[in-house]
């Protein structure tokens, strides 16, 4: 019996780098759709390169030797992980510049190499073909819907308690985007778990059916009541507003953590019976497709 083995390669570093980075760009697109509808969010912008940096910054210190860090330039053509360095080569200055001169023009812009580098991340889990907790196609919506909705969590809770203003948020698309956001990262979860059902290692499926119960009532159902009542009670839509754009970051990250530390079990198979030989034909034992070493 060789049964899934879980992978060892990517620690809480790894973790950190799509935890810290998908928030990060997520939260920087959120604030130029919210800029571009009006409200002023380019103070976030610092923000967002802060948590992109120190997400690259955790994988920095992940390299054994660090100054290989720059051997991650080398394949644009191939290295999803190479396109995600170079496109925060962009996102980073354009990010602190934006804060800096405060141009919704250039915030917006700078939307575009944090939207690549969300979908960049998700890329590089789903072509890791070897654990199916990252190669299924279901992966891509799930961590791009996180990025955004824990972006969107993280400028409502500096909204709710640095500004202390979240009125302007809850008029007009504001809440809207909020509220569709957790809903859309709530069906990417459910594509998820069911794109997995059949096509992953039992050990797989025992930490997704744990983490559902805490994604579902703590990051998909508490987020959308408190929204709710923020809507109707404005004179408490500041620490409602707050409480859930907590929810909506804490589930998001271990969402991500669970995945990528404790659910990446490796494919592994089973032989049952002693397989035939000579005949060049897998015995009753073995899966089609699979040979024995000769």
């Amino acid at each position: 019996m060789l049964g899934p083995t879980l992978q060892k390669r990517w620690d809480w570093r790894a973790a950190g780098n799509f935890i810290c980075g998908g928030t990060g760009s997520g939260l920087l697109v959120v604030a130029a759709l919210l800029s571009a509808l009006g409200l002023h969010t380019t103070g976030y912008a610092l923000l967002a390169s802060a948590f992109v940096a120190t997400g690259l910054g955790l994988v920095w210190l992940e390299i054994g030797r660090p100054l290989r860090s720059m051997n991650v330039f080398r394949n644009p053509a191939t290295s999803w992980m190479t396109r995600e360095g170079m496109v925060a080569m962009l996102l980073l200055p354009m990010g602190i510049l934006t804060f800096f001169t405060g141009s919704t023009s250039l915030l917006i812009l700078s939307a575009i190499p944090a939207a690549l580098f969300l979908y960049a991340q998700a890329r590089i889990l789903h072509m890791a073909k070897g654990i199916p907790a990252w190669r299924t196609n279901a992966i891509n919506p799930l961590i791009v819907t996180t990025g955004l909705t824990e972006g969107m969590g993280v400028l409502l809770i500096f909204a709710g308690l640095v500004e202390g203003n979240v009125a302007a948020l809850f008029v007009g698309y504001g809440w809207i985007i909020a509220l569709s956001l957790v809903f859309l990262r709530g069906a990417a979860w459910l594509n998820y778990r069911y794109s997995l059902a059949n096509n992953a290692p039992e050990q797989t499926l025992q930490v997704l059916e744990r983490a559902n119960i805490v994604i579902t009532l703590l990051g998909i159902a508490t987020p959308l009541v408190l929204l709710f009542l923020g809507k109707s009670y404005p004179a408490y839509q500041l620490p409602l507003a707050a409480v859930a754009g907590f929810f909506m970051v804490l589930c998001g990250w271990f969402c991500k953590y669970q995945i990528i530390i404790y659910a990446a079990y490796y494919q592994g198979f089973a032989i049952t019976h002693t397989p035939a030989r000579g005949g060049g034909k897998p015995g009753p034992g073995l899966k089609p497709g699979w040979r024995l070493p000769q």
